[in-house]
């Protein structure tokens, strides 16, 4: 009931930026400012795998990938240009194995990502996952009451060769400017709710909140490999510090890595855009007693952008505080 309302209030506050947010000033001089509107379908799979490197309490669980039963799923983002923020809910159609054999997953996930200043990059995102499964020798064994709640934001600052501004670079649909190379670098802070109950045979209710921090760098490269065809990539590194939330007077922090990798083919035809995509995300922490664990999240998605062009006499202050 807790994560219910917690998502009704996600999308609260995602409506609350996109519609409300958008403040509005009307001008004496009757002059019309010029928007863009987008709506994204998608058909996805999110994939986040749990990896236990040391040794537990429970010695069964040594080296195992914990999967989940992740189903194909829909999804909807939709965005006004201007303020570059959007929104994305998945809902499941299609599992991939049998529920009964592999237990059903359920997950929700909620992002905002807002370019600002034509070189900062601001994300920010909320994951929630359950159920999950792992294989011992032939046997497949249920994990149906493990659950992990990833909160976190980032904030990066992007360049090029080109010095093209960051909005045209990533915002997918823009006018094709050729081939352009670049890099960037970040911060960001990151909140992980685990509770993983076979890894112990004591405490197994007890709720392990891990909080991290740090800096990470990285490469861009846009190809236009044709008039309406462009492949871009970003790969990029991160180091953080962080540690065991309770209590948090006794942290101890420990050093994690972190690694990205971001593909993508995009077709552009007028105001249609089909893209495809392939991410990968790693990231690091110790769980309770030292046990390193790796979360490692992949998602393949096709989509498509509709964009809408309207004009009003009413101007976005909101881009005006931004410097846009």
């Amino acid at each position: 009931m807790v994560f219910l309302l917690l998502k009704v209030r996600m999308m609260r506050i995602f409506f609350f930026f996109l519609f409300v947010g958008v403040l509005w000033g009307q001008e004496n001089d009757m002059k019309y400012y010029q928007y863009n509107l987008w709506l994204r379908p998608s058909i996805n799979m999110d994939y986040l795998r749990l990896e236990v490197i040391e040794a537990p309490e429970n010695e069964s669980l040594k080296n195992k990938k914990l999967l989940p039963n992740y189903p194909v799923n829909l999804g909807l983002s939709m965005g006004i240009y201007n303020t570059f923020v959007t929104v994305g809910y998945s809902k499941s159609i299609v599992p991939l194995r049998d529920n009964d054999k592999y237990g059903k997953s359920k997950f929700f996930d909620f992002q905002v990502h807002s370019f600002f200043k034509e070189r900062f990059l601001f994300d920010l995102y909320y994951q929630d996952y359950k159920g999950f499964y792992y294989t011992d020798k032939a046997n497949i064994r249920l994990l149906n009451d493990t659950k992990i709640h990833q909160i976190g934001s980032e904030l990066l600052y992007f360049r090029n060769l080109k010095e093209i501004a960051l909005e045209q670079l990533l915002n997918h649909g823009k006018t094709q400017f050729g081939t352009a190379f670049g890099w960037y670098i970040g911060g960001g802070l990151y909140y992980h709710k685990i509770d993983i109950p076979a890894l112990s045979y004591v405490n197994s209710n007890e709720v392990f909140r891990h909080i991290q921090a740090g800096v990470s760098v990285g490469v861009t490269g846009n190809i236009n490999l044709t008039d309406n065809f462009t492949a871009f990539t970003l790969m990029g590194i991160g180091g953080y510090f962080g540690g065991e939330m309770k209590p948090l007077s006794k942290m101890k922090l420990n050093g994690y890595n972190n690694f990205r990798l971001l593909l993508s083919g995009v077709y552009t035809k007028k105001d249609w855009t089909f893209i495809f995509t392939v991410q990968e995300n790693n990231k690091q922490l110790y769980y309770r007693k030292n046990e390193q664990i790796d979360i490692n999240s992949s998602n393949i998605e096709i989509s498509c952008i509709r964009q809408f062009r309207f004009q009003t006499k009413y101007r976005n202050r909101v881009m005006e505080l931004l410097g846009m």
